[in-house]
Parts: structure tokens; C-alpha cells; sequence
């Protein structure tokens, strides 16, 4: 990650992160529930106790923050929006390790490896009511909350569905190009979408200017999740962190594949080889050279260009010397262009 965009994320994440323990120590303690969300958060360790461990990002607070302060000149009313996200994704992710069988998540142990799956749905869920607690907390009009609510619920829906697709496509034979952009809409591209959605709500009633800062989110994280799965195959090792075509070797269904599987001229040895059971290292890469010969990773790194082009276009003439603007511009280009 370029030295500017970690210096514009771990400087908000710090306010975020304040917000989202002020949330949590207000509600009344019941055994260790809150103690484990903390430690999915990073705030305790394996027995408990407090420490500082390496936490996520926080793309899509910061993000939040800076949509408000771009258009207000100040970030504080956004507050509770970005801790609601952010706890909103955390509980997500709780739940997708539950589904997934991941045994860690930022180098440490997952919830429900911990305390069992039944505690990490109650944890998951719990920290999805108090993204509800949070966002309550944002001092707007009546009538722009019930906006707001709207946005959030709708979100979390879409989450829902996004996943959905991501399991069923998991046993389905046959997925589309266009059904996989459907569910990374749903699984990515919608909480960043509401990032920048309440962002702008928190500061503005100008709906246009909303809708674009809305847009602008909604085409990035698609771009965001594109460029994941460009480098989940073709990322260089050293740099990602993960081992070479580390999707291809776990059978990931992502754009790079569905794209060759509905053009590649060797689309049906695709398909069975996509059929086995479990892939050889010859199987890898004969996969990997049927996506390179198909024009697999120029389409995808295209795709990827073009939904972030676009929704940089969405922010163009607004905000004009904010440099809250140009540090969410600079967010944008690194989810897309990034090489890790």
C-alpha cells in the first residue's frame, strides 16, 4: 500500500476505532460477549486480555469519514456512519469464517475456533445490532435518518444475498459473467456503496451530490473486488502475501475463470478440469495457461480499469480544494490499481 494511503487510513481509523469502543462500553457486560467482539476486532488477545493486534484497514469507515468531510469540511457528524460500517463488515466477516471453515483471520485464530459456532453467531449477530446502536447515534433530520436506516438496511440485505450467490455458485456448474458482477455487488461493492452513501448523508441534503458520492462507492468496490481476483492469480507472491495462482489452486470461481469458461476456445477442457474433484499441479497450470491464452487476466485488469474510471468520474467538479476529496480519490485509485 502506497506510504500516503496507509497515512490517510491509520490516521481515521484511530477516531473510528474510539467511537466503536465508546459504543461498546456503554452496553451493559453479559459473560465475554463483549470481550469477543473485541478480540475479532483486535482489541484482545486469546485469553482476553487488552492489546493492540494488527486490525483491518478500515477502507470503508475511512472512507465514510472523508465522504463527509470533503463535502462539510469536517468528518465528527459521519462518526457513528463509519462505526456502524465498520461493525457491520466485522460481523460479516464473522459469519463468512463461520462459513468458509477459516481457522484464522489476520494471523490469529477466528471466533468460532476459539468459542465454538454457536457463540460466534451470537457474537456476529450482536455486533450487527450494535452497527444499529451506532448509526442511531448520527445527528441528522428525522427524515434523512429514515433515509439512512433505509440504505443500511438495504445494505445488510444485499450482503445477504451477495453470500448467498457466493455459496450456491460454489456447487453450480454453470455461473455467468454477469451473475458473478451481481453477487460481488452484493458481497463487496454494497458496503462501500453506503460508505460513501451516509458519508455524504451525514453532511449534505443535496441528493444529487449524495447519488454521486453513492455511485462513486458502488463502482469502486466493484473495481476493488476485480483487482482481487486479478491477484489472487497472477499477484506476485512476494507482494500479496499468498502463493502463486493460489485461486486456481482453490477452485475460486472468479471473473478471470467465468470469463474463459464462457469464451476460451478450450472452455469444455476447462469445464472438466473446473469438475474435478481436487486439481494436480499439472492441473494448475494447464488452467493457468487456458486463462492467459484466453485473454483472462487483459479482460479482467479492463474490467477492473473501467469501474474505476467511472467512478472517479462521479466525483469530478464536486468538492473542489477539498483535500478530504483528494485523500478519497487517492483511496479509490489504490483499491483498484494496488498490487497486494
Amino acid at each position: 500500500m502506497a506510504i500516503p494511503v496507509i497515512s490517510i487510513l491509520e490516521s481515521y481509523s484511530v477516531y473510528t476505532n474510539q467511537e466503536i469502543k465508546r459504543i461498546l462500553d456503554s452496553r451493559r457486560k453479559v459473560g465475554l460477549l463483549g470481550d469477543m467482539m473485541m478480540y475479532h476486532l483486535g482489541w484482545r488477545d486469546e485469553e482476553l486480555n487488552p492489546c493492540e493486534a494488527k486490525g483491518g484497514k478500515q477502507l470503508r469507515s475511512t472512507m465514510c469519514l472523508l465522504a463527509c468531510e470533503a463535502i462539510s469540511g469536517k468528518f465528527d457528524n459521519a462518526l457513528p456512519g463509519a462505526a456502524a460500517v465498520e461493525l457491520v463488515h466485522n460481523f460479516s466477516l464473522i459469519h463468512d469464517d463461520i462459513e468458509d471453515g477459516d481457522e484464522t483471520r489476520r494471523h490469529r485464530p477466528t471466533v468460532w475456533k476459539l468459542w465454538g459456532v454457536p457463540q460466534a453467531i451470537n457474537t456476529g449477530d450482536a455486533m450487527d445490532v450494535v452497527s444499529y446502536i451506532a448509526i442511531l447515534e448520527l445527528k441528522v433530520k428525522p427524515e434523512t435518518m429514515i433515509k439512512v436506516l433505509r440504505v443500511f438496511n438495504d445494505t445488510i440485505m444485499q450482503l445477504c444475498e451477495g453470500q448467498y450467490l457466493d455459496m450456491d455458485f460454489q456447487t453450480r456448474k454453470t455461473v455467468t459473467v454477469e451473475e458473478y458482477i451481481e453477487m460481488i455487488t452484493g458481497k463487496t461493492a454494497a458496503l462501500i456503496e453506503a460508505s460513501t452513501a451516509i458519508g455524504a448523508m451525514a453532511a449534505t441534503d443535496d441528493q444529487k451530490v449524495i447519488d454521486h458520492f453513492k455511485a462513486f462507492g458502488h463502482k469502486i468496490g466493484i473495481g476493488f473486488q476485480i483487482q482481487d481476483d486479478l491477484l489472487g492469480i497472477w499477484g506476485d507472491p512476494s507482494k500479496t502475501g499468498k502463493s502463486a495462482r493460489n485461486d486456481i489452486r482453490n477452485k475460486k470461481k472468479t471473473l478471470p475463470v467465468l470469463y474463459a469458461l464462457q469464451y476460451s476456445k478450450q472452455k469444455e477442457e476447462l469445464k472438466q478440469l473446473y469438475a474435478k474433484e481436487q486439481f494436480s499441479e499439472a492441473d494448475i497450470d494447464r488452467v493457468f495457461q487456458i486463462l492467459t491464452e484466453a485473454g483472462a487476466y487483459e479482460y479482467t485488469m479492463k474490467t477492473a480499469h473501467r469501474y474505476r474510471d467511472e467512478a472517479l468520474a462521479e466525483l469530478e467538479g464536486l468538492c473542489p480544494g477539498s483535500r478530504a476529496m483528494d485523500d478519497l480519490i487517492a483511496i479509490g485509485r489504490f483499491l483498484v490499481d494496488r498490487d497486494y
